[in-house]
């Protein structure tokens, strides 16, 4: 077991070291974020970080399943496969194809890696890799191509990049530059409305290099920010779920909501000043959640939603709680959704 801080070890060099000695191991980080890698052999089969994506959402950013798949996956997981990774369970059941399943895996490994490099305090842990620990796939990654890769990213990245609320449109011939074919992805996306988070959950692409991407735009005089804005309702998801957690943030920024994503109940609370139109609960303490926004100030006339199997009872009428039956479905939670842009 190797324990130290980033001042005295650096967690590239960790993993390298760790590939050069074909070692399989556990590597997790502790700080402002948490991250986990697991190499198998030296090769990296698995990586992801707290907050950031999970697999089932690349999977569903980059259009192998639907979030109700996802979602479906996840009980059955719990439920019948506690030791079989997400991903694996998707191949064997037939929902998603090797490569797409390597697909997702790269983009979800290459993003971690350049977030947990981008890290400057924090505390890293390697443990042995354990007979339970979770593999997406047999398929792994060279451990230092992909360091390279996510390297390369992080320095770009770096460089300069738009907000996640800024709104740009396009005001120059873009077939007159030479462009990258994620540029052009973004591009096709502009449409003078969207965030560049929303541009950057429907592109498939991580999202601080879709930020990167329209910096760079910007910067050569092919995208202007939008002078017309329309705001976009504000919704705070407040879900124990962290599957739950990212579809919602992903289907509802994808479709021009902004997501608040508190991490509990006393933040959430503080979040409230922020006027959120509504506020979808998930979890054990969903309901007692409810009583206590219900009773904040800025909470009582925002629209509750509880994502469960059946609807709250008569006993929590009082709290006037609107339904979102499990597993979500985008065209359900969107409609349900739509009030907020009438203000109704």
């Amino acid at each position: 077991m190797i324990r130290a801080t980033l001042e005295e070890l650096d967690l590239g060099e960790l993993l390298k070291a760790l590939e050069a000695n074909r070692r399989s191991a556990v590597v997790s980080f502790q700080g402002r974020i948490y991250g986990r890698v697991h190499l198998l052999s030296g090769r990296i089969v698995y990586a992801r970080t707290e907050p950031g994506p999970h697999l089932g959402e690349y999977l569903v950013r980059l259009g192998h399943l639907t979030l109700e798949e996802v979602q479906e996956l996840v009980e059955r997981q719990g439920r019948e496969n506690p030791g079989t990774p997400l991903g694996a369970l998707a191949l064997e059941l037939g929902l998603i194809a090797e490569e797409e399943l390597k697909e997702a895996l790269e983009a979800q490994v290459l993003e971690a890696l350049a977030t947990l490099l981008g890290e400057k305090e924090g505390e890293i842990l390697a443990e042995p890799l354990g007979e339970g620990s979770q593999v997406a796939l047999p398929h792994t990654l060279d451990t230092g191509a992909a360091l390279m890769e996510a390297a390369r990213r992080l320095d770009e990245w770096r460089r300069g990049q738009v907000g996640p609320d800024e709104v740009l449109h396009l005001v120059e011939d873009p077939t007159r530059h030479p462009l990258t074919p994620e540029a052009w992805t973004v591009l096709e996306l502009l449409d003078g409305v969207r965030r560049a988070r929303s541009v950057a959950l429907l592109s498939g692409l991580p999202e601080e290099e879709v930020y990167h991407l329209l910096h760079e735009l910007k910067s050569r005089g092919l995208v202007r920010p939008s002078t017309l804005l329309l705001e976009d309702p504000l919704v705070m998801v407040l879900a124990e779920s962290g599957v739950v957690r990212r579809l919602l943030l992903y289907l509802l920024e994808a479709h021009r909501f902004r997501v608040q994503l508190p991490r509990d109940l006393e933040m959430a609370l503080r979040l409230l000043q922020e006027r959120p139109k509504a506020v979808i609960l998930q979890g054990e303490k969903a309901l007692e959640a409810a009583r206590r926004i219900r009773a904040h100030p800025e909470g009582k006339l925002a629209s509750l939603y509880l994502v469960s199997d059946t609807p709250p009872g008569l006993l929590f009428r009082p709290l006037r709680i609107l339904h979102l039956p499990k597993p979500l479905r985008a065209q359900e939670v969107l409609r349900a959704l739509s009030p907020l842009r009438r203000g109704g």
